[in-house]
């Protein structure tokens, strides 16, 4: 697609949570956990951490399966990490130049 037809293009929001395995030792999730049981929050029993990742594309690339590549193949690592494409919406805003 040429330059022209992408700016044209319906841009979407894919918004995908990374985070780390089930089973997988979490020591960020392990250090959030022991603070909050300093602060007296007992009730709190696990803390995960993960990350989101927001990628502003058209809407013709995120039909075309390659967010799942880029997913399993650099945006989460599979031995440790599962990821999870929550949403492909409509972009609210035009995007920002590079």
């Amino acid at each position: 697609m040429n330059r022209n037809s992408e700016q044209n293009a319906q841009m979407v929001k894919v918004i995908i949570l990374v985070r780390v395995r089930e089973g997988i030792l979490d020591p960020q999730g392990q250090a959030v956990l022991q603070v909050l049981h300093d602060m007296g929050e007992n009730e709190v029993r696990e803390v995960r951490i993960g990350k989101i990742v927001e990628i502003l594309l058209p809407q013709w690339v995120a039909s075309s399966g390659k967010i799942e590549s880029w997913c399993s193949g650099f945006l989460a690592n599979p031995l440790v990490e599962s990821f999870e494409i929550q949403s492909v919406e409509p972009a609210s805003r035009p995007p920002v130049s590079a």
